[in-house]
């Protein structure tokens, strides 16, 4: 019996180290996963900041600023709440915020900077209404010095009527 029972203990000790080995190989692969989840899920943020921060620029660039696209900066990107980020840029010094969604890959300011967008575009407008105005009327007056140059009627009303 006595022989019996050491048999019993050596495999039971045999099964505790099998045991034992497995626990730290599980546990040393658990440790791993766990690594390399944070690994991929610190990329993938990397990745999605990266992004927003790339539509922020091309938003800004093609949107809002038309031709000036040196003055164009992108600061930060940082998450926000519901999935989103916060983008933030210097456009022509000043500072502005949007929010970028991952999921539909869009990139909106809101509303009051598209208001204030259209206020400087509506100013920009009238600057190129009042050039093209001085403009023909420069042209206007080039064209009636030559009109007196080449002795031809400067106005319709003056026009010979032809008659027979």
């Amino acid at each position: 019996m006595k022989g019996d029972r050491w048999v019993t203990c050596d495999l039971f000790d045999s099964e505790r180290e099998t045991y034992m080995k497995m626990k730290s190989l599980t546990v040393k692969l658990l440790a791993s996963f766990a690594l390399l989840a944070v690994i991929v899920s610190g990329c993938a943020s990397d990745k999605t900041r990266n992004r927003a921060k790339e539509m922020a620029a091309k938003y800004w660039q093609d949107k809002a600023y038309p031709g000036k696209s040196y003055d164009v900066q992108v600061v930060d990107a940082e998450e926000a709440s519901d999935g989103m980020w916060r983008v933030k840029g210097m456009i022509d010094g000043e500072t502005r915020v949007g929010m970028f969604n991952p999921e539909t890959e869009s990139f909106t300011e809101g509303f009051y900077t598209m208001a204030k967008e259209k206020e400087r575009r509506v100013a920009e407008l009238e600057q190129e209404v009042k050039y093209w105005k001085e403009k023909s009327e420069t042209l206007e007056k080039e064209v009636f010095k030559l009109k007196v140059k080449m002795n031809l009627p400067t106005d319709e009303k003056a026009v010979p009527s032809k008659t027979n």
